[in-house]
């Protein structure tokens, strides 16, 4: 009984880790900056800390810094992309001119790339393309005479949703470079 509480108490990443390793049984990985094509700039910080942080957190293996790495995991931001989702088109009722059209909500959508790189050859030992997306609601304009919106909340807006999508992918990667192979 002791030991079933034992074992039900601990972190559900060391209860499937030991099944758990990287192609080829590497223990140690770098993880260096993601290259980023897209037009959003500090994206790549935030991918590569994300993806830095849930091995980290997974103890499956070591993160190095690149000359002590077996093997390093190199991403490149193929896209980052905001698509409108819901519009409102202005009416009589409201403050702003007739046929005036405003995105309300946006679906952020980031592409990346990434392949998993033996370090003395450039070798690719796997490699594979993740998307992740969510909505984003946009800057609401709702007060007579106010013509633009809040920068300071767009800019963290666009943060937080990218930090969301990040964490989001950064599992996926891990868990799909992690897989028994």
């Amino acid at each position: 009984m002791l030991l079933f509480a034992l074992l039900m108490s601990s972190c559900a990443y060391k209860v499937g880790q030991k099944f758990r390793s990287l192609p080829g049984g590497y223990q140690r990985l770098s993880i260096p900056v993601f290259k980023n094509k897209s037009m959003e700039p500090g994206a790549e910080a935030i991918v590569t800390a994300a993806l830095k942080e849930e091995f980290f957190r997974s103890t499956v293996l070591k993160v190095v810094d690149d000359n002590n790495a077996e093997v390093r995991l190199e991403g490149l931001i193929e896209t980052l992309k905001f698509d409108s989702m819901a519009i409102k088109e202005s009416d009589n009722n409201n403050h702003l001119p007739i046929g005036t059209v405003l995105a309300t909500t946006y679906n952020m959508v980031v592409v990346i790339n990434v392949k998993l790189v033996k370090t003395g050859t450039s070798e690719v030992l796997w490699q594979s393309q993740f998307t992740g997306s969510r909505p984003m609601n946009a800057s609401q304009v709702n007060i007579a005479g106010v013509n633009s919106v809040n920068p300071i909340y767009n800019q963290n807006a666009k943060r937080l949703i990218l930090e969301l999508v990040a964490n989001e992918l950064s599992n996926q990667i891990h868990n799909n470079l992690t897989e028994n192979f």
